[in-house]
């Protein structure tokens, strides 16, 4: 059975302006882009998260939605358990 998964990949700057990147697991897709853009601000100015003193996420640079099928081959797991069960 094939699964779709969707998330945003946000891409920040540092306080030093290394990049930082951030995904969210099931976004709103029916946020505009502009929505999005105002509430990733303000996740900005949250200051929530720090390393070894440096804010990690100071500014936004880009947002996107990413979308993953995954097509399952075989799980030997679930093989072995069908058997077990029969």
């Amino acid at each position: 059975m094939m699964t779709n998964m969707k998330k945003l990949v946000v891409t920040f700057r540092n306080a030093m302006g290394k990049s930082q990147t951030l995904s969210f697991k099931d976004p709103d897709m029916m946020k505009t882009p502009s929505q999005l853009k105002t509430l990733l601000t303000e996740f900005t100015g949250l200051n929530l998260f720090r390393k070894d003193g440096v804010r990690s996420y100071e500014t936004v640079v880009s947002a996107k939605f990413v979308e993953t099928i995954e097509t399952p081959v075989f799980d030997m797991e679930e093989e072995a358990a069908v058997r077990a069960r029969a």
